[in-house]
């Protein structure tokens, strides 16, 4: 009988031992228990939100075949850098002509101005000629005006005195004869006053060929302006057949390959800025009335389930998303079945991470309990 008497302490520190395991395992579930109560009473938790970021899709503004493309998908980028190059020859050969076009202008428009400026110089220099012939011409008229006046004073002296015989005849007449000479004299005077008058107005006219010059130089300063703008076209034309990155950031997705002709418009390419990423998420519409923009936000990103992020709301969307389907529901028949609608929210990284990608899943829980 004294053998039988050992496992009864036995029995009762086992019995202790699993009533300590049972209570630890119930202040334990009484712990996470709290813990996922008070998580739900202080956070909205959504757990389809998704890594979002402004995709860019790169076309070419003209068509051509690709002949080089030195990124491929997953590329790091810089803003600037080639994406991709099209077969320029045509643009660039017709870039030669009309820059060959352009010089041979400039050259005819170099000859205008040297033809003009020679012109002006010996217009002016006939006109200066023309003007002191015609001043010579009037004194020369006023010198024989006065020898003509001083004869006919000096015959009509005479002829007094020719009355009275104190003068012979001989005297009248060579004093007759000097005035007829001052006439003849004054008459030629009169008429180089009108060759020199004719020759002024004819180098006034001469001179009226520099208009000539003049509108034949606008009108080739109007080709030139043509063809400058044709030749800033065509040079735009080269320069879009190289498609470069418009930001800094990396290739998502490619849709060509080398050789392919590709038409205006087209998309080659899909980058995005990785320091840009923004997760978007729907909210019920009964608890969307408790999120505020600068909230913070608990992340969980289902690519790394072990690691933590944080975030702040940035922005609350103004209409639910059923207003932007595609395809409405209406309720002809009028059965109605009444669907809690989601408000799009938008939560932006507190500090961005190179690993998170475009698309990735992730749960968020949104700090409400200020509210």
């Amino acid at each position: 009988m004294a053998t039988l008497a050992n496992p009864l302490p036995g029995r009762a520190g086992g019995k202790i031992v699993r009533l300590v395991i049972v209570l630890l395992l119930v202040a334990a579930t009484l712990f996470w228990a709290g813990r996922w109560v008070h998580y739900r009473l202080t956070h909205v938790h959504v757990t389809d939100a998704r890594i979002k970021t402004d995709m860019v899709s790169v076309a070419a503004r003209l068509a051509g075949r690709v002949l080089e493309m030195p990124v491929t998908e997953g590329d790091s980028l810089t803003q600037g850098q080639l994406l991709l190059g099209l077969d320029s020859a045509q643009a660039e050969q017709d870039l030669r002509v009309i820059e060959a076009s352009q010089v041979a202008l400039q050259v005819e428009r170099g000859r205008l101005e040297a033809e003009l400026a020679l012109a002006e110089a010996v217009d002016a220099s006939r006109i200066m000629i023309a003007r002191r012939a015609l001043q010579a011409a009037n004194v020369e008229w006023e010198k024989r005006q006065l020898d003509l006046d001083k004869a006919r004073a000096d015959l009509a002296r005479l002829k007094g005195m020719a009355s009275n015989n104190m003068v012979s005849a001989q005297q009248l007449a060579d004093t007759q004869y000097l005035v007829d000479s001052a006439e003849t004299e004054l008459r030629a005077a009169s008429a180089g006053q009108s060759s020199a008058e004719a020759a002024l107005a004819e180098a006034e006219a001469q001179a009226l060929n520099q208009q000539v010059l003049r509108q034949e130089l606008a009108s080739l300063d109007a080709r030139l302006s043509e063809v400058a703008a044709r030749r800033q076209r065509l040079a735009l034309d080269v320069a879009d057949h190289r498609v470069s990155s418009p930001l800094t950031g990396v290739v998502a997705r490619t849709f060509v390959e080398p050789g392919e002709y590709v038409q205006a418009g087209q998309n080659l390419m899909m980058v995005y800025n990785p320091d840009t990423l923004w997760i978007e998420t729907n909210v019920k519409e009964t608890t969307f009335a408790r999120v505020r923009t600068g909230q913070a936000v608990r992340i969980r990103v289902d690519a790394f389930s072990g690691e933590r992020f944080s975030g702040r709301v940035e922005r609350v969307g103004a209409a639910a998303t059923s207003e932007f389907a595609l395809l409405p529901s209406p309720n002809p028949s009028g059965n109605f079945t009444k669907t809690t609608q989601r408000i799009p929210v938008r939560i932006h990284f507190d500090e961005p991470d190179p690993r998170l990608r475009p698309g990735m899943m992730v749960e968020v829980g949104i700090h409400v309990a200020d509210d």
